[in-house]
Formats: structure tokens, sequence, C-alpha cells
């Protein structure tokens, strides 16, 4: 069996930080992309994936910070009340405008950019997932790990992305692309409802 050096946990942080900032980036990447393309197409599988992402980069960005602060008193911060209200808010938003485009029988534009941003998504989210899960193995961390488990789990938003826009564009289905964010919706909804409810049994453990 290995022995843990002192430095090799330092380095171990300092990588954990260092993905944190990236899978922060990279979602606010998704995000300013998602906002364009949907600026030009009128996507709602776009809209509802740019929310996710804008949520998702946020808390990304706390668990960094935490790391930062103070990796050894690293707790579930990025896991707080506000980012479970905003995933809910996002799964509201994404259910509404799936819903009216659905209705209205609207079909977006084709986008190859859009296909193209939900490929590379698939590709680099389970990368960045896997290698988080590892890290917060080796260190023994459970935040980190949770962190790792919903970074993983984005991936899920970009098949259903990548999906609709290849049934709208491919196929000649526009309501591939409403139904797109529909799908979207529950799987937002439950991350937000997730976290309320780790929240709640934290405060009740705490009092």
């Amino acid at each position: 069996m290995s022995v843990e050096k002192p430095d090799d946990r330092a380095t171990w942080i300092r990588h954990s930080f260092t993905l944190a900032l990236l899978a922060a980036a990279f979602h606010f990447l998704q995000c300013i992309a998602s906002a364009a393309l949907w600026n030009s197409t009128r996507s709602a599988a776009l809209a509802a994936f740019g929310l996710d992402a804008a949520v998702s980069s946020s808390a990304a960005l706390r668990l960094a910070l935490g790391i930062r602060r103070s990796f050894e008193m690293l707790a579930d911060n990025w896991r707080s009340r506000v980012v479970g209200y905003a995933y809910l808010a996002a799964a509201a938003m994404a259910l509404y405008a799936g819903a009216v485009q659905l209705w209205e029988g609207r079909r977006p534009a084709p986008t190859i950019l859009g296909i193209a941003l939900a490929a590379v998504s698939m590709l680099v989210i389970p990368i960045i997932g896997s290698y988080m899960k590892t890290l917060a193995v080796e260190l023994r961390n459970q935040p980190l790990k949770a962190a790792a488990v919903f970074t993983f789990g984005n991936s899920y938003l970009s098949m259903v992305l990548l999906i609709a826009l290849l049934t709208n564009a491919g196929m000649d289905l526009g309501w591939g692309d409403p139904v797109g964010a529909l799908v979207m919706f529950p799987f937002m909804a439950q991350k937000g409802i997730q976290i309320l409810i780790e929240e709640g049994r934290r405060d009740y453990v705490e009092d």
C-alpha cells in the first residue's frame, strides 16, 4: 500500500483548485455560447442549457474559492440555498421556454455551432468530473466528491441538447428542440431540490 506524502497532498489540493476553476470557466463559456446562439436561433434547448451552465459556473466558482480559502475546512458551501434556488429558477424558465415554443409551433433555426457546443461539452465535462472524483478519493473529501458527481451529471444535459439540435437540423423535426428543453427541466429541478434537502439536513444537524 502506498503512503501518502505531504507534498503529494498539497499537489492534489492545487489540482482540485485548478480543476474547479477550469469547470467554472468552461461552464461560463457554455453559458455565453448558448446565449449567443439562442439570440440567433431562439432555441429553447439552448436557452435551458445556458441557464443550467450559468448556475453550474457559479457553483464551481464557489467550490474553487472554498478550496482556496481552506481545503481542510472545505464544506458544501457550493451547495448553498442560493445555488439550489438558482437551479429551480433555471428549471422553471426552461420549462416555460420549452412549453411556449412547443405550444406556438415555432421551429428554431438549425445551428451547426450549437451541435458542436453540445458535442464538445459531452467530451469535456465527463473528463473534468472523472478527474475531480479521482482527486476527491485521493484526498478523502466528501464535498469535492459531491461536486464531481454534479459536474459529471451535467454531461446528461449535453447529450439531450445534442439530440434536440440534431433532431431539429438533421431530421427537420422542429418539435425536437422544445422537447429537449422540457426533458432538461426535471434534471435541473432535481439538482436544486437535492441541494435544498442537503442544506436542510445540515442545518438540522447543526441545530
